[in-house]
């Protein structure tokens, strides 16, 4: 395994997020072995871990009050994380801090897929940094480009997850370096003729007119790939179909891929350029419209394949959400979604539960009616902290000084959580973390959310019908957890919860926090201001009181664990492993009277 040269900035960035998920999911019961030492006249604080006989591990840094223990290294220059043992000190990396954490007697004992894991994480954020430079300098070329945006992203990936970088590319031999956001260089689409009666697809538009390489392709690199169709007997009876080129290797190389009955027209045909999320990619010359490919990378436990019944369920999805826009004025001004009704897919099984999706591909298109003058930005690259502590999003969006930045913060939560409880009181909750929302912004500011990804809308039925809205009919694997279709509101409102607040609203406060030096209690101030006054406007049913509840008075919230369920799987599905843990209500201890 490669042994990575020592970087400040890469050890405190994965070393936060290490005891961020070590101390929210408590994982092996840690915080029973955990103390906290502070003096009273200083903010710096170490986090005192007994391991046993391994000595004891302390973390260094600023003290929070909130539901993370410390900002590692604020305020000083001291190392992040020391061992203490046999009356020395050694000063150690993120991956040596792990290493010794598993040594602890109270450790259930050493994973060695935990280790591989967060090596690929250090690997991958090393990349990231190294290519931090040229991030910034394509972002000062197109401000206002949704692709520099997405590099962005990159500086900071998942919040609070110390394996969110990990992703795992298999045994493949070639290179895929260049198939990430961060190098800004285009990936070239292989094609494939797939037999028209082997087609799912959830598109109104004729196959056999070839609808994929029509919009996606200029009119010289159609007539290249048209030629190849001609050439190889796949004219007619056929769908050109793009692959990812990675995914079309892993499927070559796949002794039961499934691919047997498709021709390969080979690649070169087709620039697109990757987004943070690997499987999206931006069209050369063709900003508003995206293409998302199969692709079989490991990335937070899960492959990111695209299964037929996602792409049904997306649709289904999309056009609740417009029924739902159409029923609510609020709703239809302000939120706004991506076009995901076109999907192609191998058959493979007569059930469409059984499909696999390893080869499929969406289109994704913007809206085309967007005010002059408006750009997108997603609200992930609000959380993205640079190696100095700057923060692009809030500097672009004309943040100045740490009053400025709580300003924007109050104005992105207020659209964030509007659209969170109007949707709950509607039965519906889409993914509301900080890669599925795009914040659309105007000359004065954010001014609405633009939604991507619909295919993980959730949905209560029962607050669906008290609402007047048709069911979903959901295609649903019985044989694994239904997350989808939830049958309490309070099942529904955790997902609003963990991924709309904790995730996604809580990173851009931790991150306004180091970015102007300020408190990031602020940031849950205003969260339990704005929710206040939004419940005392009231939803027109009893979802008001069920969100009062839950989200104020409550003295616990549900919290989204990923560690303990990521090591407990053997292998990968396409589904992010997690479970529903618990964390001190944060509104209740921000210090506002309710």
């Amino acid at each position: 395994m490669t042994v990575l040269p020592h970087h400040p900035v890469r050890e405190r960035m994965l070393a936060q997020d290490l005891l961020d998920a070590l101390w929210q999911e408590n994982l092996y019961g840690m915080r029973e072995h955990c103390r906290l030492v502070a003096a009273d006249d200083t903010p710096l604080a170490a986090l005192a871990v007994d391991l046993g006989t391994a000595g004891t591990l302390l973390w260094l840094g600023r003290r929070l009050d909130g539901p993370r223990p410390l900002q590692l290294g604020a305020g000083d220059d001291r190392p992040p994380v020391v061992l203490q043992r046999d009356g020395s000190s050694m000063p150690l990396g993120a991956a040596a801090a792990l290493e010794a954490l598993q040594s602890a007697d109270w450790w259930p004992g050493r994973s060695g897929r935990l280790q591989t894991l967060f090596a690929l994480a250090e690997a991958q954020a090393a990349r990231t940094l190294a290519h931090e430079p040229a991030i910034l300098d394509r972002l000062a070329a197109a401000p206002r480009s949704l692709l520099s945006w997405e590099a962005v992203c990159c500086l900071r990936d998942r919040p609070f997850h110390p394996l969110a970088r990990a992703k795992a590319w298999g045994d493949a031999t070639g290179p895929h370096a260049g198939f990430d956001a961060e190098s800004g260089q285009p990936v070239w689409l292989h094609w494939i003729a797939v037999p028209l009666h082997r087609l799912r697809t959830g598109s109104a538009m004729e196959a056999s007119a070839q609808p994929l390489a029509r919009s996606l392709l200029p009119p010289d690199e159609l007539d290249r790939l048209v030629a190849r169709a001609e050439a190889a007997g796949a004219q007619r009876g056929y769908l050109w179909m793009p692959v990812h080129p990675w995914q079309w290797q892993q499927q070559a190389h796949a002794a039961a891929s499934g691919q047997a009955p498709c021709i390969d027209l080979g690649s070169g045909i087709g620039a697109a350029y990757p987004t943070a999320s690997l499987r999206s990619l931006v069209m050369h010359g063709r900003p508003e419209l995206h293409l998302k490919l199969s692709l079989g990378v490991q990335a937070l436990g899960a492959r990111r394949t695209l299964p037929a019944r996602y792409l049904h369920n997306g649709a289904l999805a999309q056009q609740c959400l417009a029924q739902l826009r159409a029923r609510d004025p609020w709703l239809g001004q302000h939120l706004l979604l991506c076009d995901e009704r076109d999907w192609w897919a191998l058959r493979q099984h007569d059930s469409l539960i059984a499909e696999p999706g390893e080869l499929a591909c969406v289109l994704r298109r913007y809206p085309g009616d967007l005010a002059a003058g408006t750009w997108l930005l997603p609200m992930a690259a609000c959380a993205a902290l640079t190696a100095c502590n700057d923060l692009p999003a809030l500097r672009r969006l004309s943040c100045t000084d740490a009053d400025e930045a709580w300003a924007a913060f109050r104005c992105i939560a207020a659209l964030m959580l509007e659209t969170g409880l109007r949707c709950f009181a509607n039965g519906v909750m889409p993914e509301l973390h900080g890669q599925n929302v795009v914040l659309v912004v105007g000359e004065a500011g954010p001014r609405a959310l633009l939604l991507r990804d619909h295919d993980t809308l959730r949905i209560c039925p029962s607050l669906l019908a008290e609402a007047g809205a048709d069911v979903p009919a959901y295609a649903v694997d019985t044989a694994t957890p239904n997350t989808l279709m939830l049958d309490a509101p309070a099942q529904l409102l955790a997902y609003f919860q963990t991924l709309a607040i904790e995730v996604n609203l809580y990173a851009i406060a931790a991150a306004i926090a180091v970015a102007f030096d300020s408190d990031e209690r602020t940031g849950w101030r205003i969260l339990r201001e704005e929710i206040a006054r939004l419940l005392a406007a009231g939803t027109g049913n009893r979802t008001a009181e069920i969100a009062r509840t839950a989200l104020l008075d409550a003295p616990e919230w549900p919290f989204k664990q990923l560690l303990a369920p990521l090591l407990a799987r053997d292998t990968a599905s396409t589904g992010m492993p997690s479970a529903l843990g618990s964390l001190r209500n944060p509104l209740r201890e921000s210090g506002v009277p309710s």
